[in-house]
Formats: structure tokens, sequence, C-alpha cells
């Protein structure tokens, strides 16, 4: 485990999957992350690489042969190198092994450096291409957070907030399928927020996908706590919570998507797939604001 503090906040980082484990405000003494109980969900907020969401039967083709990953790719399972810690930052690594590549044959280096700022914690995802030819991926967060905040409180009371006012559709999940249907549904007509409930999560996560907004907020009607939740480069947002509402609210940048349940292409042929030159970077960002 990695510690990063300051006199704003105290954050606890794992190796596996370069996740975040713990946002503790050093005022309040409040755990902003959710708390990982595998009930609902055992973890808080593993990267997502190569892939975002799940490949139509775990299988993909690259360059016509056949591999195999399950849902948000491997590299949540996988451990990290751990460089350049210090009290207020570190970056996580992980590079292609033989284990990688039955899975995935590109050569990459991925970086994951997180940095305490004052009241905010910023996540830098970088890609390398170590290949001799151009690689593909997706990659994404899954950060979730404590909805509530405090465990006497009913996350009936809490809201999502935009930053500014969206006219986006839904893209709709199908569940029975694991992958993307083609089904788009209203979702903003020029609003910025919406209450918590179940029933918009009951067809799994809200996708929308090139929405204007730099962040999206988490906050109450009965306090002035709130979480900022910024982002740099992503072109979909998820925002998913269990089965049941009432303990946490993940907000997901992506680059890409679960596959269309009718996609049968070539891995680079997916929606929203980054292509990387040989020797070149491919950067993204998002940061985490408490406000205690």
């Amino acid at each position: 485990m990695v510690e990063l503090s300051n006199q704003y906040l105290t954050v606890n980082l794992h190796p596996k999957g370069a996740e975040i484990i713990s946002i503790v405000g050093n005022q309040d003494h409040i755990n902003y992350m959710w708390k990982r109980d595998a009930c609902q969900w055992a973890n808080s907020a593993p990267i997502l690489f190569p892939i975002v969401g799940a490949i139509k039967n775990d299988t993909c083709r690259i360059d016509g042969k056949e591999y195999h990953m399950t849902q948000h790719g491997f590299a949540r399972h996988n451990e990290f190198e751990i460089k350049n810690q210090s009290q207020t930052e570190v970056t996580f690594t992980l590079v292609s092994n033989d284990e990688i590549i039955k899975q995935y044959p590109f050569l990459f280096e991925l970086n994951v450096t997180y940095k305490l700022v004052e009241n905010t914690l910023t996540c830098f995802i970088n890609v390398k291409n170590k290949d001799h030819q151009t690689i593909y991926f997706q990659v994404g967060g899954h950060p979730a957070f404590a909805c509530p905040f405090m465990e006497n409180e009913s996350s009936n009371d809490y809201y999502v907030e935009f930053a500014e006012y969206e006219t986006r559709n839904q893209k709709v999940i199908d569940v029975a399928k694991r992958g993307m249907s083609h089904v788009q549904l209203p979702f903003f007509d020029h609003e910025k927020r919406f209450f918590v409930r179940q029933q918009l999560f009951n067809n799994d996560a809200i996708v929308i996908k090139d929405f204007k907004s730099e962040n999206i907020s988490i906050k109450s009607l009965n306090h002035q706590k709130s979480i900022v939740f910024h982002m740099q480069g992503f072109d979909h947002v998820g925002l998913w919570t269990a089965k049941h509402v009432g303990g946490l609210l993940a907000i997901e940048p992506w680059i890409g998507h679960a596959d269309y349940v009718d996609f049968d292409g070539e891995f680079k042929e997916k929606e929203s797939c980054v292509a990387l030159d040989t020797d070149k970077e491919f950067n993204v960002q998002f940061a985490v604001e408490i406000n205690q």
C-alpha cells in the first residue's frame, strides 16, 4: 500500500490495478471513496486497460488471431511497479510480459501517476508504444465514491451535477448480452443535474458520449460537502451504482466502451479505439476534488 498525504487529505493507493483505496479528509475524517464491500463491489477505483467494458464472448481478434480478456481488461488484475514515490506523488508502471502477451500481443508501457495538491488528487494516465508497430487500446478509470458520504444519511438526498447544461442521449447497455446496444434514449434536455435514484441504474451504467462538462459533482441537499470529479481527454463517461443504491456511486471516465452486441470486427475497429504509433505517447487525466 502507498500513502500520500498533505494537510487536506490522506490517500491510500494499491499497486494492484494502480487503484485508489481511500481518500480521507483530514478535517472531517470521512473516507470519500467506496468502502469496498464485497456484497456490492469489492473494488474501488481500478484502471481500465486495454479495454473498457466487456468484449463479445470475452474474445477479440487482432490481426486475425483470437485473444481472450475479461471485462475492463487485465490492468486491474496486475501488480504495477512503484516508481518515484514521495509524500504527495507516486507513479505506478505496468509493462508487457509473457502472461499479458497471451491476452494482448502489443508491447506497451502504462504509467499511472497520482499527485496530491491541496484538496485534489489528480491521476495522470500515460500509455507508451514500445512496439515496432501501431498499437490499439481503450483506457479509462472506474473510481467509485461513497454515496452517501456519512452513514446516518440517505442517498436519496444526493444529486449528480454536471458543470454545464447538457443536451445528451444515454447509450443503452444490453445487460443480457453483456454489450452495448445501438439504442439511445434521451437523458438531458438542457439540464445539468439529476437525483440519485435506483431506477436510473436498473439497466447498468448510464453512458454518455461527447459531453461538454469538464467536471461532474456529487452533492447533498443537506450540507456543503462535495466531490468534484474533473476529466480531460475522455470521450465517454459512465455513471454506475451497484444493484442497491445507498453505498456507492461511480463516475467513470472512458475512451471507448463495451463491444456492441453485434460487433464482429478487428480490435482496432472498436469504437473510440486509440491508435498509437511507434515511440509515441498518449495521455489523459482525471482528478478528485474533495470539499469537506
